[in-house]
C-alpha cells in the first residue's frame, strides 16, 4: 500500500459514522443478567472497569503479534486466557493515530474504525483486527489521553459473534475515567472531511494523470517538465492545507501530511533539476527522496483513516503491502 509504486488512497471522505452506544452489561447497578452477583472492579491505565461474574484476573495472556500494551491486567472467563480475554493497559504517547505505528504496519489491511460512546466517554473502536499468527477475532478500544498516553482495551475471542467477545465489549463499556476527563468531540467532522477530501482527490488525479508520462522510456526534457508539473501541484496542495483549521484529533496527522506532500515537492523539483542535467547519480537520489516521500503522504492518510476518516472505497483493499 505504500511507496513509490503502491499509490495512494484517491481520497479522504468522512466515514458515515453512527456514533454507536454500547450495550453494557445488564443491571450496571449491581446484577450481571439474571445472576444477583455484584459485578467486580479492577483498575490499570486511568480506568475502572466493572467485570462479570465469571471472569477474572490472570497473570497473562497469550502475545498478540506486535501489539505492545504497557502494564496491562487482563481479565478471562473462568480464568482461562487461552481463547478469550480482556485486556487492559496503555498505547504509547507521541502517534499520529491511536494505533501504535509499529502495530499497524504489520496488520493485512486497516480494521475498520468508529466512534463509539461508553458509559461517560467517547472512544475509538477497530474491528476486523487482522494480525498475522494470531487466529482469534480482535477487537480494540483506544481512549485517548491528550499530554499522556492513551488507554487501549483489547478483546479477542474465537470469533466476533462469540459469548465472550459480545461479553467482553459490555464491559468495555463500563469503564470509567480516573484523573482524567474527556471533553474533545471525536466523531469525525463532515465540513472539514469533505474539505480534506477534495484536497486529496485534486492532488491525487494529478499525480495519476502525470505518472502515466513519466515512463523510464521517455526523455530528459519530459522528465524534467512532468516532475516540475507534479512539483507544482503538490505545492498548491499544501497550501490549500493549510488554510484549513484541523478537527481536533486530526491536527497531528494533517501536520504529518502537509509535511510529507512539501517533502515530496521538494524531491519531485530535484528530480526535475537532475533531469535538466543528464545526472544518473542525482536522479537516483531524487527517486529514493520522492519513494520516502511517497510512504510518508500515504502512512498519513491511512492515520486519517484510523481517525474515521476512511479512503473513498474502504474495503476495496484486502491485503496491505
Amino acid at each position: 500500500m505504500r511507496g513509490f509504486g503502491g499509490g495512494v488512497p484517491t481520497a479522504v471522505i468522512p466515514v458515515l459514522v453512527a456514533v454507536a452506544v454500547l450495550g453494557y452489561v445488564a443491571g450496571h447497578s449491581g446484577s450481571h443478567g439474571q445472576s444477583s452477583e455484584k459485578l467486580r472492579t479492577a483498575t490499570s491505565a486511568n480506568v475502572v472497569v466493572d467485570y462479570p461474574a465469571g471472569w477474572g484476573p490472570v497473570a497473562r495472556a497469550p502475545a498478540i503479534p506486535s501489539l505492545a500494551i504497557i502494564r496491562p491486567i487482563v481479565l478471562a472467563p473462568h480464568g482461562n486466557p487461552a481463547n478469550a480475554a480482556l485486556l487492559v493497559g496503555s498505547f504509547p504517547r507521541g502517534e499520529l493515530s491511536p494505533l501504535p505505528g509499529r502495530f499497524v504496519s504489520s496488520l493485512r489491511r486497516l480494521p475498520d474504525t468508529k466512534v463509539v460512546n461508553l458509559l461517560e466517554i467517547q472512544a475509538y473502536k477497530y474491528d476486523r483486527v487482522s494480525v498475522t499468527g494470531f487466529g482469534k477475532a480482535l477487537t480494540i478500544f483506544v481512549i485517548p489521553n491528550p499530554g499522556g498516553d492513551p488507554t487501549a482495551l483489547a478483546c479477542y475471542a474465537p470469533s466476533a459473534r462469540s459469548i465472550d467477545m459480545q461479553t467482553c465489549e459490555q464491559t468495555v463499556a463500563t469503564v470509567t475515567l480516573v484523573g482524567q476527563s474527556q471533553t474533545d468531540e471525536l466523531t469525525p467532522e463532515p465540513n472539514y472531511a469533505r474539505k480534506i477530501s477534495a484536497s486529496v482527490a485534486s492532488l491525487d488525479r494529478l499525480r495519476a494523470e502525470l505518472r502515466r508520462e513519466l515512463r523510464p522510456q521517455v526523455t530528459a526534457a519530459s522528465v524534467q517538465r512532468l516532475a516540475a508539473r507534479l512539483a507544482d501541484g503538490l505545492y498548491h496542495a499544501a497550501t490549500s492545507l493549510s488554510t484549513l483549521e484541523p478537527a481536533f484529533a486530526a491536527g497531528q496527522v494533517q501536520a504529518a501530511l502537509s509535511a510529507s506532500i512539501l517533502r515530496a515537492r521538494d524531491a519531485y523539483s530535484a528530480l526535475a533539476a537532475a533531469a535538466g542535467e543528464e545526472s544518473a547519480t542525482r536522479y537516483a537520489a531524487a527517486r529514493k527522496r520522492i519513494s520516502a516521500a511517497e510512504s510518508d503522504i500515504d502512512w498519513a492518510l491511512e492515520n486519517y483513516a484510523l481517525l474515521g476518516y476512511s479512503p473513498t472505497s474502504p474495503h476495496s483493499s484486502s491485503a496491505r503491502s
